[in-house]
């Protein structure tokens, strides 16, 4: 009985015709995998945001991002090891479109990264070690697109300073 209870509720939210578009007044939170286009790496993440308007503006999203990747680059005499851990803070404004099921957004972020690098190689090889890290502004884009009136598919693609960029996917809860 209780099987059939959670089926149909299952199904009666899957099937429902009432999505939402980004509002005012709610939260979005996700997590995140993508594609970092600094070294071709797998990166994971998670993202927030905050429904706001601003008058004779629109509607803005107010919140953060956090990502971790690593990698590593092979040269003849090693190998340097990259590690970073990205948080920082977005601003995101949102179009408005006539298909509720769509959200699609663009804004900026202000972040810190976190990076490491470390040389494994041989004794007595010296070379200058590469930068990394500090301050991060960048700009994005989005598109969620809304499968129940509380949950979302969601894009991402960024670029920014320090060389970064990425391609990310994954899913939005609204709250």
């Amino acid at each position: 009985m209780i099987r059939k209870i959670l089926l149909i509720i299952i199904l009666s939210t899957a099937i429902s015709s009432s999505f939402a578009q980004f509002t005012v007044g709610n939260h979005y939170v996700g997590p995140m995998l993508g594609l970092s286009f600094l070294g071709s790496t797998y990166q994971l993440g998670a993202g927030y945001e905050y429904g706001m308007e601003i008058e004779n503006f629109g509607k803005v999203g107010v919140g953060g991002i956090i990502r971790f990747w690593s990698y590593s680059e092979n040269y003849r005499l090693g190998k340097w090891s990259y590690t970073d851990f990205l948080i920082g803070a977005q601003g995101n404004y949102h179009f408005k479109v006539d298909d509720n099921r769509f959200d699609p957004w663009a804004g900026l972020v202000l972040a810190f990264d976190a990076g490491s690098v470390e040389f494994s190689g041989p004794t007595g090889v010296f070379y200058d070690k590469p930068s990394y890290g500090g301050i991060w502004l960048g700009l994005h884009g989005g598109l969620r697109y809304w499968l129940q009136p509380n949950l979302a598919l969601s894009s991402r693609i960024g670029f920014g300073t320090l060389g970064y960029g990425a391609l990310d996917v994954g899913v939005d809860f609204k709250f």
